[in-house]
């Protein structure tokens, strides 16, 4: 998501500059004004749309959490694997980032253990400290 945010403005800025300096060297000067102003407000726009989604939104906050989780190592969290019969198995803490499908989730640890646990191993709990 962010990622498409970065294009957008870069396509606001580039189609903008295009015709502000198509319309500069032509000597078009209220044309370059309304080509600024509506980049302008183009930029607040999208830049104000941006900060509402991830500050007011559930999906934004998330969209943060996961973008932190991944640059900076991962979150302290502890994972707890129990058997079909609800026995704990294994016990994980540290700070980590987990990757997961509809199989199995996969984590490495500090120590840059790579850790796959199945879900047919029984049940996975997986809680932020």
């Amino acid at each position: 998501m962010i990622g498409v945010i970065i294009l957008v403005i870069l396509a606001i800025l580039g189609i903008g500059g295009t015709v502000a300096l198509v319309l500069y060297e032509s000597d078009h000067i209220v044309g370059l004004i309304i080509t600024v102003c509506i980049m302008i407000v183009l930029l607040i726009g999208t830049i104000g749309g941006t900060v509402w989604y991830y500050n007011s939104t559930e999906s934004g906050k998330r969209a943060i959490k996961d973008w932190k989780s991944n640059t900076s190592g991962g979150i302290t969290r502890t994972v707890t694997v129990y058997d079909i019969n609800g026995k704990e198995i294994a016990k994980y803490e540290g700070k980590f980032d987990v990757e997961y499908n509809a199989e199995r989730i996969k984590f490495d640890d500090e120590d840059g253990k790579r850790h796959v646990v199945y879900y047919t191993t029984g049940t996975i709990i997986i809680d932020e400290k």
